[in-house]
């Protein structure tokens, strides 16, 4: 089982080889969870912004991220969440190993979690995790590059990137311009 998963890794190509597995986020669970009977993860799916902001602060971004490893729906609340948390910057790393193993075409809530993280007002602290979040834009550059996809995914990528250019996670001179309006 570990020579097959060693090259069926490999042969992705661009995951990250240390890196856990991405969740399904459109499976449904196998068992329920303690986390999809807790009352605030409940009303957080409804995706009000008070009951997500309420979760982040909560659980902060390890508790949302380990929220996003169980996928399905629950995965799918917590990524809703993840821009609401304090210390949001932190999931970058992980954000991007999961962009880089899972099917781009099933990317966009992930590249929409890191936008919306990308998107936070700046303030005057240090950075969390630079290096996450240079991980983080190589993946997403991968998909931004890749013309073979549907160009509403490249294009959310390409805005994701050109946010984290801004941070100095990416060079903006290597974000593709092929989609801009001309």
């Amino acid at each position: 089982m570990s020579i097959s998963l060693v090259v069926s890794c490999h042969s992705r190509g661009n995951v990250i080889p240390d890196a856990a597995p991405a969740p399904s986020l459109f499976a449904k669970p196998v068992k329920e969870s303690e986390r999809s009977k807790d009352e605030l993860w409940r009303r957080a799916a409804d995706e009000d912004p008070m009951d997500l902001a309420r979760l982040a602060d909560r659980e902060g971004a390890g508790g949302l991220l380990d929220g996003l490893e169980e996928g399905g729906p629950l995965g799918l609340v917590a990524l809703k969440a993840l821009p609401f948390a304090d210390d949001a910057e932190a999931a970058y790393q992980r954000l991007g190993e999961i962009v880089g193993q899972m099917d781009p075409g099933e990317s966009p809530p992930v590249v929409a979690a890191v936008q919306a993280i990308a998107l936070r007002p700046r303030r005057q602290v240090e950075p969390v995790d630079p290096p996450g979040a240079r991980s983080c834009a190589l993946a997403l550059l991968v998909i931004a590059e890749k013309k073979s996809l549907p160009n509403n995914v490249r294009a959310q990528a390409i805005t994701a990137l050109r946010l984290l250019a801004e941070r100095g996670a990416v060079d903006a001179g290597a974000i593709p311009a092929d989609l801009d309006a001309r």
